[in-house]
C-alpha cells in the first residue's frame, strides 16, 4: 500500500480521536445521564412473573373413542367422532386457549378489569391476550404461559386456563352423548309402558276368550309383522334423534331416510300378503284381514305385543350404547406440568436495558460530538469568509 495513504489514514484517526478528547466531557456526561436513567428506569418497572403448564396431546382417546363410535347406531358414530374433534385436537386447543370465550371467562374469575386498572372489556382482554403465551413443540406437547406482576395469581391463571379447555372440551362431549342418553331414555320409557300395556291387552284377551291357537303360518306372519314394525319404529326413532343436531343432508341422515322408506314397504308387503297385484298367489303369506275375525283381534294383539317387544329391545341396545358414550365424558386434558408461582422475574429484564442504554447514548453521544464539531467548524469558515 501507498505509504501516502497510510499516513492520511492515521492523520483521519487522529482527527477523529482529537474531537472525541477534545468533546469527552460532553461525550461522557450522555453516557453517564444514559446509565443512570436506564438505571432508574428499570427500577421503577414492575416486576413480571411467569408461569407455565404443559399440556399431553390425548392419548387413545382416538382409538377408544372410535371403537365407541363403530358400536353406536345408525350415523351417531360418525358424528360424534366428528363433536369431539378426534383429528389434530391440539391446533384445535390453541385456537380455543385464545378465543374470546375462554378468554372473558379468565377476566371474570380472576377479576382483572380490577387488576388491570380499567373498565373496557375490551381493553382487558387486549391486556390478558398479551400476556398469554400459548405454543405447540414438535412433539405434539402444548404450553400455556401467563405472564403477570403477582407470581402466584400468573400461576393460577395458566392452571385456569387449562381446566377451562378441559371444561370446554368436556361440554362437547357431555352435550353429544348426554343429549342420545336423553332422548333414547325418554322413548325407551315409553316403550316400556307400550310393553306393559299391549302385554295386559293380550293376557285379558286371551282370559276373556279363552287361548286361541293360531297355525304355524299365522304366527309367521305376526312374527314377521312384529319384528319389521319394531325395527322400523327404532329406525324412525334413531333419524329422530340424528336430526336433532345433523342436518337433513348429512350422509347417515339419507340412509336412515332410505331403511325407513324400505321398512314401511316391506311392512305393507307383510300386511297385505303381497308387493304388487298378482303376487298374492306367490306369496307365502295371507293378509291379516282374511284371518277369522276372533283370530284376527288376537292377531292384533298378539302384533302389537311383538312390536313394542321388538322396539323395547333395540331401544334398550340403543340406550345402553349412549350411556356407553356418556360414561367416556372423561377429562380430555392431561397436565403434564402443573404451574406453579416463579421466583424469578421475566421482566425487566435490567442488565440488558443498561447494556442497551449505554450503547444507544455512546451512539448518540459520538454522533452529536461530531455534529457540534461540524457546527464550529462551518461557523469558522463563514467567519473566514467575512473577514475576506
Amino acid at each position: 500500500m501507498d505509504p501516502e495513504y497510510i499516513a492520511e489514514d492515521e492523520i483521519n484517526l487522529l482527527d477523529y480521536w482529537r474531537v472525541l478528547v477534545k468533546r469527552k466531557k460532553l461525550f461522557l456526561l450522555i453516557v453517564f445521564l444514559a446509565v443512570i436513567a436506564s438505571i432508574v428506569i428499570s427500577l421503577m418497572l414492575p416486576k413480571i412473573y411467569s408461569a407455565t403448564t404443559s399440556l399431553l396431546p390425548p392419548q387413545n382417546s382416538q382409538s377408544n373413542m372410535s371403537l365407541i363410535s363403530s358400536k353406536l347406531p345408525g350415523g351417531w358414530g360418525g358424528l360424534a367422532g366428528s363433536a369431539l374433534g378426534m383429528s389434530s385436537p391440539i391446533d384445535l386447543w390453541v385456537g380455543i386457549l385464545k378465543s374470546r370465550t375462554i378468554v372473558d371467562k379468565i377476566i371474570s374469575t380472576f377479576q382483572l378489569k380490577s387488576v388491570y386498572e380499567t373498565d373496557s372489556e375490551e381493553e382487558a382482554r387486549k391486556r390478558l391476550q398479551e400476556a398469554l403465551h400459548v405454543k405447540k413443540s414438535k412433539e405434539e406437547i402444548l404450553t400455556i404461559t401467563v405472564e403477570d406482576r403477582d407470581p402466584q395469581r400468573a400461576a393460577d391463571m395458566a392452571n385456569a386456563f387449562s381446566e377451562a379447555l378441559d371444561n370446554f372440551n368436556r361440554g362437547i362431549t357431555t352435550t353429544s352423548g348426554g343429549r342420545m342418553r336423553a332422548f333414547v331414555e325418554k322413548r325407551l320409557a315409553d316403550a316400556k309402558i307400550a310393553l306393559a300395556q299391549s302385554e295386559e291387552a293380550l293376557k285379558s284377551f286371551q282370559e276373556k276368550n279363552r287361548a286361541i291357537k293360531l297355525d304355524d303360518q299365522s304366527s309367521a306372519i305376526i312374527g314377521a309383522i312384529g319384528e319389521v314394525k319394531g325395527t322400523l319404529i327404532a329406525k324412525e326413532v334413531e333419524l329422530q334423534t340424528l336430526l336433532s343436531f345433523a342436518t337433513p343432508e348429512n350422509p347417515q341422515v339419507k340412509i336412515l331416510k332410505t331403511e325407513v322408506k324400505e321398512l314401511r314397504k316391506m311392512l305393507q308387503s307383510l300386511a297385505a300378503g303381497g308387493d304388487q297385484e298378482g303376487e298374492e298367489s306367490r306369496n307365502i303369506f295371507i293378509p291379516t284381514d282374511r284371518l277369522p275375525d276372533l283370530s284376527l283381534q288376537y292377531v292384533r294383539l298378539l302384533r302389537n305385543a311383538k312390536i313394542h317387544e321388538t322396539l323395547f329391545e333395540l331401544l334398550t341396545e340403543q340406550y345402553e350404547m349412549a350411556r356407553i358414550q356418556e360414561a367416556k365424558d372423561s377429562p380430555t386434558v392431561q397436565i403434564l406440568d402443573i404451574a406453579v408461582a416463579s421466583e424469578t422475574r421475566v421482566r425487566p429484564k435490567r442488565t440488558q436495558i443498561v447494556i442497551l442504554s449505554t450503547f444507544t447514548a455512546g451512539f448518540f453521544g459520538i454522533f452529536l460530538v461530531f455534529f457540534l464539531e461540524y457546527l464550529e467548524k462551518a461557523k469558522a469558515m463563514e467567519k473566514a469568509k467575512t473577514k475576506d
